[in-house]
C-alpha cells in the first residue's frame, strides 16, 4: 500500500506538471485539458501503480519485511537473479527517473515563459490578473514537485545502490525510507503557506 500511494503520488505530481506546462507553455492547446482527458489521466496513473506495486506478489520482484514495522520491495534478491533486478531497474526508470526528468522539463519550460512573458506583457494588459494566478498555481506545483523529488531521491539512490550489492547501514537505509514517506504530509502544509485561496477555503470550512 505504502508503494501504490507513493508510486501514484509521483504520477499526479508528473501529469501535474504537464498540465501546467501545457497551460503556460502551449496555451493554445489547452483545449486538451478538459474533464474527459483528466479522467483517463487518473485512470492510467492508477493502473500503473497497481501494476508496479502488484508486480512483486506475481513473482517480479519481492516484497520483504523491515526491522521497523512496514514492508518493502526486497533490494538484496537483485544480487541472487536476474528478474528481481530487473524489477528493480524497471521500477527505478519508469517510476523514479523519467517521472523526475518529465517534471524538471516542464518546470523549467514554464520558468523561462513566465521569464519571457514577463518582460513583454505591459501593467495594462487585461489578461495580467489570469496570468499572475497561473504563475501562483506554477509555484506552488514546483515547490512541492520539488520537496517531492527531494524526499525520495535519498531513498531512490540507496534502493538501486543497495540492489547492485553495494552494503548500506541500517541506519542510513531507516532514515531515508521515512523520509521518503513522509513526503505526503508537506503537501498540505505548502498549500497552507503558499496559497491565499487555500487559506480562504481552509477558514470557510472550520467556520474561523
Amino acid at each position: 500500500l505504502t508503494l501504490l500511494f507513493g508510486l501514484a503520488s509521483i504520477n499526479t505530481l508528473t501529469v501535474i506538471s504537464v498540465t501546467r506546462y501545457i497551460k503556460g507553455c502551449h496555451p493554445e492547446r489547452g483545449h486538451c485539458i478538459s474533464n474527459s482527458s483528466m479522467t483517463v489521466a487518473l485512470v492510467l496513473i492508477w493502473t500503473a501503480a497497481f501494476f508496479w506495486s502488484a508486480a512483486p506478489l506475481l513473482g517480479w520482484g519481492s516484497y520483504t519485511d523491515r526491522m521497523y514495522g512496514t514492508c518493502e520491495i526486497d533490494w538484496g534478491k537483485a544480487n541472487f537473479s536476474t528478474i528481481y533486478k530487473s524489477y528493480i531497474v524497471s521500477i527505478f526508470i519508469c517510476c523514479f527517473f523519467l517521472p523526475v526528468s518529465v517534471m524538471v522539463f516542464s518546470y523549467v519550460s514554464i520558468i523561462n515563459t513566465v521569464k519571457l512573458s514577463h518582460a513583454l506583457a505591459g501593467l495594462g494588459d487585461p489578461t495580467d490578473r489570469q496570468r499572475r494566478i497561473e504563475r501562483d498555481v506554477t509555484r506552488v506545483s514546483i515547490v512541492i514537485c520539488t520537496a517531492f523529488i527531494i524526499a525520495w531521491s535519498p531513498y531512490a539512490v540507496i534502493s538501486i545502490w543497495s540492489a547492485f550489492g553495494h552494503p548500506v547501514p541500517n541506519l542510513t537505509s531507516i532514515l531515508a525510507s521515512l523520509f521518503a514517506k513522509s513526503a505526503s504530509f508537506y503537501n498540505p502544509i505548502i498549500y497552507f503557506g503558499m496559497s491565499s485561496k487555500f487559506r480562504r477555503d481552509i477558514l470557510i470550512l472550520f467556520h474561523c
